[in-house]
């Protein structure tokens, strides 16, 4: 029996890392004992009402994902399970960027750009919210099946350029696929834009017109998967399956929504591993981020212009444009205005892929040794990426949201039930977060700055002392607010704005 040679292992070891990458980037993180505000209530839910998580994510468009959420939720029990549903997230990345390397590769992408590519998606902000916030981890499985849209696609249609006919039983899967990433969350299906722009890049030799024609062939799959999903939720509706919420509406002016758009989330995905810090963070970085990808940008398309002529500029503009407009489809059509990260993998992951392009095209004008000096800072940005993953995991989700459960466990140690006290938990504000900044709901946030989040995580520790209760809301009367009452109208005080006095050693309490 022959010993497979060295090559010959390349791939499959790069597949193994890749594998792995996620769990060493956010091992650290995800281990700790804690939660992110929905959190605490998804646990409640899954336990004492059966069917009101799925309920209300299938009000959103999202049976699946709710009824995935539910029975993860139920499976995990308690605080220290939310450890688990994390770990699934990171599981599910690892998987995702092992599926990229080899897609990347299928589509005649060298071995090295092609795993540091599908490194770098499991470390953006994006990737990050789907490892560390538990409710998150459903995400990986649609963005999962956003690749195997395109997989299935490209089997249907061939390679960019080949006029044959469509194979429709692929074609009906990718629609599938497509419509199942749709009902887990809406935008995650979009995730094959990626590897729909990363196929486009490497084939040079197909004209401009047959590379708008293979794109729209795939576009069209993409719309008809959203649109099968669509169906399907506006017949439960109609049936009465489930009620729709009033959050699920369509945007109405479009030129407003272009506008804010191209100012509020188009840079988060061009800063691509920086992060917003906006309003009281250090925004030099990220802006730097954006002007260079920018600028790389701008550099990749000359160089593939004088590669390929007006015909080569042209095809990477097209793409580009189109497949960013495509990767925010559907947070462009929705009514809400809400720019958070973790709707952001389509998008970001488009600009990746021309950003990896663009540098492994400037790396040809000098051909002895460019390719290898572009390979090189591509190591070097993904790496200090993933260095920058490991470390906002840490600070911006586990170590504060730690310290707000540590700060609650200490108030929920002292109920005793015979007394039946009176709890008051004044609420937090986002500038009593021990984290360096904080992102909207998502890194740095304070989760108990609303009275139903209160609420939620004291009745999470108190059932944890006492295991058999049926309800616990009844061993203690609960009060919440952002303003204390006088001393004589509570027994306990859990002042949740106190998180600093701690920051220095904070109590950071592992899964018993």
């Amino acid at each position: 029996m022959k010993r497979p040679t060295p090559r010959a292992l390349v791939v499959p070891g790069t597949v193994a890392l890749l594998l792995l990458l996620p769990w060493l980037i956010y091992w650290s993180a995800v281990i700790h004992r804690y939660g992110l505000r929905d959190d605490y209530a998804i646990l409640r839910e899954a336990r004492e009402e059966p069917g009101k998580i799925l309920r209300v994510c299938a009000s959103q468009g999202r049976p699946l994902y709710g009824w995935m959420l539910e029975a993860s939720a139920k499976a995990a029990g308690g605080i220290d399970g939310l450890m688990g549903l994390r770990l699934l997230g990171v599981a599910g990345l690892g998987v995702l960027a092992a599926a990229v390397f080899l897609l990347l590769r299928r589509e005649g992408w060298r071995t090295g750009s092609a795993a540091l590519l599908a490194g770098f998606l499991t470390v953006t902000p994006s990737a990050q919210v789907v490892a560390n916030w538990s409710i998150c981890w459903p995400q990986a499985v649609a963005l999962m099946l956003g690749l195997g849209a395109f997989a299935f696609a490209r089997r249907a249609m061939g390679p960019p350029g080949e006029d044959a006919p469509v194979r429709w039983p692929f074609a009906l899967a990718a629609v599938g696929s497509m419509a199942t990433a749709t009902l887990i969350y809406q935008v995650s299906g979009l995730f094959s834009a990626v590897l729909l722009a990363a196929s486009l890049v490497v084939h040079r030799d197909v004209s401009l017109k047959d590379t708008a024609r293979w794109m729209l062939k795939h576009l069209l799959v993409m719309g008809a998967g959203l649109t099968l999903a669509y169906v399907v939720t506006q017949v439960l509706f109609k049936a009465g399956v489930f009620p729709p919420s009033p959050r699920l509406t369509f945007e109405k002016h479009w030129v407003d929504k272009t506008v804010w758009a191209l100012t509020h989330v188009f840079p988060n995905a061009l800063a691509l591993s920086a992060l917003n810090e906006a309003p009281v963070g250090d925004m030099d970085g990220y802006w730097t981020m954006v002007v260079l990808t920018l600028t790389l940008l701008g550099v990749g398309v000359a160089v593939e212009g004088r590669r390929s002529g007006p015909v080569g500029v042209g095809r990477w503009l097209l793409a580009l444009v189109t497949l960013s407009g495509a990767a925010y489809s559907v947070s462009f059509l929705a009514g809400e205005r809400w720019p958070t990260y973790r709707t952001l993998n389509a998008l970001t992951g488009v600009w990746a892929v021309f950003f990896a392009a663009s540098l492994v095209n400037l790396g040809t004008v000098w051909p002895k040794h460019g390719p290898r000096m572009a390979t090189a800072l591509l190591t070097a940005f993904v790496a200090f990426s993933a260095l920058l993953a490991h470390e906002q995991s840490l600070e911006l989700f586990a170590l504060p949201q730690g310290r707000e459960l540590a700060v609650m466990q200490e108030g929920a140690s002292l109920v005793v039930p015979d007394r039946k006290p009176r709890v008051f938990v004044l609420t937090a504000r986002q500038s009593d977060s021990t984290a360096p900044f904080h992102y909207l709901d998502e890194f740095g946030s304070v989760s108990v700055d609303a009275e139903w989040v209160a609420k939620e995580m004291l009745k999470a520790l108190v059932k944890e002392r006492f295991p058999r209760e049926r309800d616990v809301s009844g061993l203690y009367r609960f009060a919440a607010g952002p303003v204390a009452p006088e001393p004589r109208n509570y027994d306990i005080l859990i002042d949740m704005r106190r998180q600093r006095v701690s920051a220095v050693n904070p109590i950071l309490q592992k899964p018993r």
